[in-house]
């Protein structure tokens, strides 16, 4: 008769398996930096330049209104003073001691003298006359010498006895610039003969065997004093 024992050695317990935790995976990340195109960067590197020129110019600005407020002479392209005043009040408290004279020319300063290169002519000799005209002032002036403006006038007592103008053939206009103590000098020789106006004809000649005759010089505006000589 068989016997049952009971087993006295228990089933090795099965070991449970390991409860693992399902990973997650996590997405890998790539850089955020996104790439810019060649023309996106011009066009930022233009407004960064208009924007950088746009300031410079600003305070460029403020600084010339700076000037304008600390007196400085900004000037227009009239090259007068902003707001300047013309009044007489203002001309007056502008001309003070010492001020350097104006530019302008001074008419009064322009003198003409006549001359004769001898005070007594031979039977045979000529007359040369003289015109001669200095600017005197303190600024210089534009003055017309041309023959246009030149005039010998020969005279004895109050009869005309020449008139260089009355004959004059084809007179120019010649305009220099005459500096303060400057002068321009012109000569014509007399032939001792008389003229009229409009160069009409004369049947007469002038006297010698000491006859004295007086000359002035004109230019334009200007006359000199009388100058004497005598014709023998």
């Amino acid at each position: 008769m068989g016997t049952t024992g009971k087993s006295g050695q228990g089933k090795a317990p099965v070991p449970k398996p390991a409860r693992t935790t399902p990973q997650t995976s996590r997405p890998t990340t790539k850089s955020a930096t996104p790439r810019i195109s060649a023309k996106v960067l011009r066009r930022r590197r233009l407004a960064a330049a208009v924007l950088a020129l746009l300031v410079i110019g600003g305070l460029v600005a403020g600084g010339i209104y700076l000037v304008g407020l600390l007196g400085g002479d900004a000037k227009n392209d009239a090259g007068t003073s902003p707001g300047a005043s013309s009044s007489p009040a203002a001309a007056k408290e502008a001309a003070k001691p010492g001020t350097a004279p104006s530019a302008v020319c001074d008419e009064a300063g322009i003198k003409v003298v006549a001359a004769v290169d001898k005070t007594s002519y031979g039977p045979e000799e000529q007359p040369v006359l003289t015109l001669r005209v200095t600017n005197s002032g303190k600024a210089p002036c534009d003055i017309n010498v041309g023959t246009s403006q030149m005039e010998y006038q020969i005279t004895s007592g109050d009869d005309i006895i020449y008139n260089s103008k009355n004959c004059q053939l084809e007179p120019t206009d010649l305009v220099k610039n005459l500096a303060p103590g400057a002068s321009e000098t012109a000569n014509m020789v007399w032939k001792v003969k008389r003229n009229a106006p409009d160069c009409a004809a004369v049947v007469s000649s002038p006297g010698r065997g000491g006859a004295t005759y007086s000359l002035v010089a004109i230019l334009g505006k200007w006359s000199s004093e009388k100058v004497t000589f005598t014709l023998q």
